[in-house]
């Protein structure tokens, strides 16, 4: 995209303001959407609103709701044991990601905003600002309504745009913080709120594609620039103007720095990889496929391998000859630098030319507002409906107000001058079309009786009910995939921020088969490899991720542990009766959180180690007893021994006498 550089500023600002008037209709359907979801009383096209509500819409979305969180998959492009080792280090790192960041949390809004607007959008960053001991840099993972994200209009893919927008609204003192700028500049940034005691500002924020397909970033809060990222995933560096060094080595007495992008990383070490290699601090050169050599004088050696020495003027002196070897070169490391937008746009279900996907609130709305007529109808019926006193015309008297709010009056004709008209009307009818259009609002969504957990007398065994949860589930499996696809690009983000950024080996840790909680490493520089026609480095991230469809279980544990216990009975791990087996089966239910598990895996391996314990000490009591009698046997078989040889000689001195 090519941009005004000399007036950034107001050219942001317009193309901002022209890409949100274009999105006007979807803002103000995300409006109502929200609204209907808390229980609006408009009612479309009238200028009266509804009397009360019977909120289906906030049923129908909350029926929904899933505490699931797609378990990740990696899978190299190409398979070979050092691809599949990393796509190994790569998913316990997701792993952990998704224990240590708020996931569950974010779901919990998730779960709320796709459904209501159609969508959601996740903002993954790199944050130079997390540190600890031993790192520099993590992942930091935002959600945001809809309502925050303005895209490029008619472009339907995030990842087909040329520039989008997010804006927010944060404190003044956050922008100090964040972007630096002081307290007079931050003061002149502008709110949505308008007051001129506001303390916070509205920040935007543009991702956009430079002239040469790179990834920027722009941001402003008013009329104030914050900050200006050209090529935003390039590693940057201050570099003096003077003698051309980076700051930490810049000698100068004045310099002058300026921010350049850095390319590569010169290696002044070797580097030792997972696989036990080393990336050595100085490669040979490699030119159209063949390592360059250059002509060395070494010393000559003999086939013993001693040096070989020459006498020159009566002094032995070593022999030099010339020989070829390879040339060599400090090694230099690509830096490798993400490709995506850093903003994940997770679709409720898909539909045509549309950016976001359908939003349940809009398919039900016509549900929601015949019912909310219908209800303001039952109501009031129920309100003017009553029992009314009748009185003569001429009556004077008074009635209490708080019990007949109403009299009638009648003529001196009627012999009943005192007494009453009932007035109680009928709402079975409307009743009945309320529950008939609730029903279909639900056949709309795909849920079932059995799905909401209500009584449904249709399924007459607790087969059936699982099975029409299980249609239901069918129906609404859209939804899960498109979470899912979601979670997975997410997840892509994420493994090329550390990829790029991370310079420490991160250490993750993982559950092994033996149910016990294991370290490993994720190592940028496992995933370099070197081409062999030039002999450049580059990063290999043809990985493919995706989630685990049986990670979707992990919704109902229940479900799990029984399928475990069948499966122990069965004989499914080993015979029921050994420790052995028993141990697989508590370690099994360990990795599926059921209570007090661990403590068993703890008891049963005690009981194990005892067991083997006194097993070695009754094999070597054993041992020595063995030892012992053949020890007893060998003497008294030496005795043997010595007797019939004194008995041979005794019988041959005997027969030569």
């Amino acid at each position: 995209m090519k941009i005004d550089k000399e007036h950034k500023l107001n050219f942001f600002q317009e193309l901002y303001a022209s890409a949100k008037s274009e999105m006007e209709s979807l803002i103000q359907d995300f409006e109502k959407w929200n609204k209907q979801y808390k229980g609006s009383l408009e009612i479309d096209g009238s200028s009266e609103d509804a009397i009360t509500v019977r909120n289906i819409t906030y049923e129908l979305i909350e029926s929904q709701f899933s505490s699931y969180l797609p378990t990740t998959a990696v899978t190299p492009e190409t398979f070979s044991e050092d691809n599949e080792r990393n796509a190994k280090s790569v998913e316990q790192l997701l792993k952990n990601k998704r224990n240590r960041l708020p996931f569950e949390k974010m779901n919990d809004i998730d779960e709320r905003y796709s459904p209501i607007y159609g969508g959601s959008v996740w903002l993954v960053e790199w944050d130079e600002s997390i540190k600890t001991h031993d790192t520099v840099g993590d992942v930091k993972v935002t959600i945001w309504a809809p309502t925050h994200f303005v895209g490029q209009p008619h472009i339907f893919d995030i990842d087909d745009m040329e520039y989008c927008f997010i804006y927010y609204e944060t404190t003044k003192e956050d922008l100090i913080r964040k972007y630096g700028v002081s307290q007079e500049v931050a003061e002149e940034t502008e709110s949505v709120e308008g007051g001129e005691q506001d303390e916070t500002a509205t920040v935007v924020v543009c991702y956009y594609k430079d002239e040469q397909d790179r990834i920027c970033q722009y941001i402003w809060s008013g009329d104030i620039e914050l900050q200006d990222v050209e090529d935003y995933y390039a590693r940057k560096r201050y570099i003096c103007k003077h003698c051309g060094k980076r700051e930490e080595l810049c000698t100068c007495e004045n310099p002058k720095f300026e921010l350049q992008n850095d390319e590569y990383e010169l290696l002044d070490h070797d580097i030792l990889l997972t696989n036990g290699q080393y990336i050595y601090a100085s490669s040979e050169v490699i030119e159209n496929g063949q390592i360059v050599t250059e002509t060395q004088r070494q010393q000559a050696m003999t086939e013993d391998g001693n040096v070989a020495m020459d006498e020159i003027d009566g002094v032995m002196l070593p022999i030099g000859i010339e020989v070829e070897v390879p040339k060599m070169e400090q090694t230099k490391l690509p830096y490798f630098r993400p490709t995506k937008f850093p903003i994940v746009i997770r679709k409720n279900t898909s539909q045509e030319d549309s950016l976001f996907g359908q939003s349940d609130c809009e398919f039900i709305r016509p549900q929601q507002q015949a019912i909310n007529k219908l209800e303001s109808r039952i109501l009031q019926k129920l309100l003017r409906a009553g029992v009314y006193p009748t009185v003569p015309e001429d009556y004077s008297g008074q009635f209490d107000e708080t019990i007949f709010e109403n009299m009638f009056k009648v003529n001196q004709g009627n012999s009943k001058l005192f007494n009453r008209i009932d007035l109680q009307v009928s709402v079975q009818q409307d009743m009945e079309q309320a529950e008939r259009i609730y029903q279909h609002a639900k056949r709309i969504l795909g849920i079932t009786d059995s799905y909401q957990g209500q009584a449904d007398s249709t399924a007459m065994s607790g087969k059936a009910k699982q099975i029409q949860v299980a249609q239901a589930a069918g129906r609404l499996d859209s939804k899960r995939r498109m979470k899912n696809a979601a979670y997975a690009e997410i997840d892509e983000i994420i493994f090329q921020y550390f990829l790029a950024y991370a310079d420490e080996p991160r250490t993750v840790s993982y559950i092994d088969a033996q149910g016990r909680l294991q370290n490993a490493k994720f190592n940028r520089y496992d995933f370099l490899m070197r081409d062999q026609n030039n002999g450049e480095y580059y990063y290999n991230a043809q990985y493919l991720f995706s989630t685990d469809e049986t990670g979707d279980v992990e919704k109902s544990r229940e479900t799990i542990w029984q399928e475990n216990r069948l499966n122990f009975q069965n004989g499914c791990y080993g015979n029921p009766q050994d420790l052995e087996t028993l141990l697989i089966f508590w370690q099994q239910m360990e990795r599926h959180h059921y209570p007090d598990a661990r403590d068993m895996v703890e008891r049963i391996r005690g009981i194990i180690e005892a067991q083997r314990q006194q097993l070695e000490e009754q094999l070597a009591a054993a041992n020595a007893q063995n030892a012992t009698l053949s020890a007893a046997m060998d003497k008294q078989q030496q005795r043997a021994d010595i007797a019939e040889s004194y008995i041979r000689k005794i019988n041959s001195a005997g027969g030569n006498q």
